[in-house]
């Protein structure tokens, strides 16, 4: 694989070092033109490509159940992760206790919070890792869901989603993923992991910018009984325009309610065009080699760090231990390096699009910085 003529594609990684994927990637060159082509289409012709339109989003929606090896009957477009995993809290209510991370990301747990669950938040070992066992001593014959991501925000550690999936049969447990740090980076197959609800954000390591995401709706919990929002488009036959009687379709089209956000679904489906281009496999080993890279250099240098080493759990997050983390993020931005402030460190994030001259630059920064 040609990584120069991949990072290429993304004109923003040119002027900086960027290392603030888990924040927020850069468009690519793909995702940028195909929603720019949706609105010159509207400001050419108005609303003549409906119907092409929702050809298209239908196109997305199978290329998108490919890669989580999913049925496109199972997957709705939604605005962002929190809106499905609003929709999984709603959708569970009555399964029991809810299991989650002490250090999980607040839209994991807070709609489960909001609706009055029973939440218990397993503490994770210092370098972020939260192991089987761990779940094992914290659950209860009351728990009746694991809400977790799929790699962690702050510390990058990074799930094994079928011993998930397999722990969460055992118990008749459903499994909800946050998959937001992971799609785009990594493999996930939603049917071989037992995963009942898996939601994601498409801003970061998807690399299709804002206002899309996707939920992902099992079978065992696709019920139009439960869905808890519904628009015209969640009818059977949306173009009957029936308002007078319930008649919902049995997939999880439903739950999008209304007009597709049709910008951020044609962003996301030339995202995975690129994606299934390189391979997702590559995609996950470049990561990985970066992170290594990363960690070699961050170990000569000196320079704590405060995520897992555990290759089978190895993302492209990392936490660096420094001392006023803001100000020192705010130094390297000065020196046009971009990486964020997270808990008693700094987050590094490394994508496909980033290079080994990026990580000397960004660890070359910060030694003088912890030498000044």
């Amino acid at each position: 694989m040609d990584w120069k003529e991949a990072r290429a594609l993304f004109p923003a990684v040119g002027k900086t070092v960027y290392l603030n994927t888990a924040g927020g990637a850069p468009l690519s060159r793909g995702s940028a033109a195909a929603g720019l082509r949706y609105y010159q289409q509207s400001l050419d012709d108005g609303d003549v490509h409906w119907d092409d339109w929702l050809e298209q989003v239908e196109a997305v929606r199978r290329k998108l159940a490919r890669f989580l090896v999913a049925r496109p009957l199972n997957l709705a477009f939604t605005a962002n992760a929190s809106t499905g995993l609003n929709i999984a809290a709603h959708m569970l209510r009555g399964t029991g206790r809810v299991l989650t991370v002490a250090d999980e990301f607040p839209s994991v747990t807070l709609p489960f919070l909001q609706l009055g669950y029973d939440v218990d938040f397993v503490p994770t070992d210092h370098d972020g890792t939260i192991g089987i066992d761990d779940l094992e001593s914290a659950d209860s014959p009351d728990t009746g869901v694991l809400a977790i991501s799929f790699v962690q925000y702050r510390s990058g550690f990074r799930a094994d989603l079928a011993a998930l999936g397999e722990y969460c049969r055992e118990r008749d447990m459903a499994l909800v993923v946050d998959a937001t740090q992971g799609f785009g980076a990594f493999p996930i197959d939603v049917s071989a992991s037992h995963v009942d609800f898996l939601s994601f954000s498409g801003y970061k390591w998807a690399t299709c910018g804002y206002s899309i995401g996707a939920l992902y709706v099992g079978g065992r919990f696709l019920e139009p009984a439960k869905f808890p929002l519904v628009g015209w488009r969640s009818a059977r036959e949306p173009y009957a325009l029936r308002n007078d009687e319930l008649d919902l379709a049995e997939s999880a089209v439903a739950l999008e309610q209304g007009h597709p956000p049709f910008a951020g679904i044609f962003a996301l489906g030339a995202s995975l065009d690129q994606i299934e281009k390189i391979g997702i496999g590559k995609i996950a080993g470049r990561i990985l080699e970066l992170t290594r890279y990363l960690h070699e250099r961050l170990d000569g240098a000196g320079i704590w760090i405060l995520s897992t080493r555990d290759e089978a759990h190895l993302s492209g997050i990392t936490l660096v231990a420094v001392d006023e983390p803001a100000a020192v993020v705010a130094a390297l931005k000065e020196r046009g390096i971009i990486v964020s402030a997270r808990g008693n460190g700094i987050r590094v994030s490394v994508h496909y699009y980033n290079d080994h001259a990026d990580v000397d630059r960004f660890v070359e920064a910060l030694a003088e910085l912890a030498g000044a």
